[in-house]
C-alpha cells in the first residue's frame, strides 16, 4: 500500500554556498483507506519516523485508531526537479 521513501541529505561543503532545491509534485486520485489493518500499518510507519517508543505507539493506536482516517493517493503523474544555483 505504501512504499518507504528515500531520504535525501543536503550536503554543502565549507566552500559552497549554493542554494540546492529538491521538489516533487504529484497528481493523482485520493481514496479513503477502509481496511483497518492497512490504516494501522500506515500509522505505525508514520509514528516510527518520530519516535521508537513502542508503548506510546500501542497506547495511541488503542485510543485513537477508531477515529483515524487515512487517505491513499494513486499517483497518475509525477514531476520533480533538482536545482543547484551556484
Amino acid at each position: 500500500m505504501f512504499r518507504k521513501m528515500r531520504r535525501f541529505k543536503q550536503q554543502v561543503s565549507e566552500e559552497e554556498w549554493a542554494l540546492n532545491i529538491k521538489s516533487v509534485i504529484a497528481f493523482g486520485r485520493i481514496s479513503l483507506v477502509e481496511d483497518e489493518e492497512v490504516a494501522k500499518r500506515i500509522c505505525t510507519h508514520l509514528v516510527g519516523r518520530f519516535t521508537d517508543d513502542q508503548e506510546y505507539l500501542e497506547k495511541e493506536l488503542k485510543n485513537a485508531l477508531p477515529r483515524v482516517q487515512c487517505l491513499a493517493m494513486g499517483i497518475e503523474y509525477m514531476t520533480g526537479k533538482l536545482v543547484n544555483e551556484s
